[in-house]
């Protein structure tokens, strides 16, 4: 699924693009196999930025 995603949205020019989007992709797939929501794990991840009260959401279950 993650090679078919970044050969369609034309692949990553650069290394640091392709590890961001490496990340992003594994991040979705871990909350994918835990049986979360990814929109709220992101949700919560940028809270927690924009918050620093606010607890940053763990991937380790």
């Amino acid at each position: 699924m993650a090679v078919t995603k970044r050969k369609v949205s034309g692949g990553s020019r650069s290394m640091e693009r392709f590890k961001h989007t490496a990340n992003l992709l594994t991040v979705v797939q871990t909350c994918r196999r835990q049986g979360r929501s990814v929109i709220e794990f992101f949700e919560q991840a940028i809270k927690a930025m924009v918050h620093s009260d606010v607890q940053a959401p763990s991937l380790i279950s």
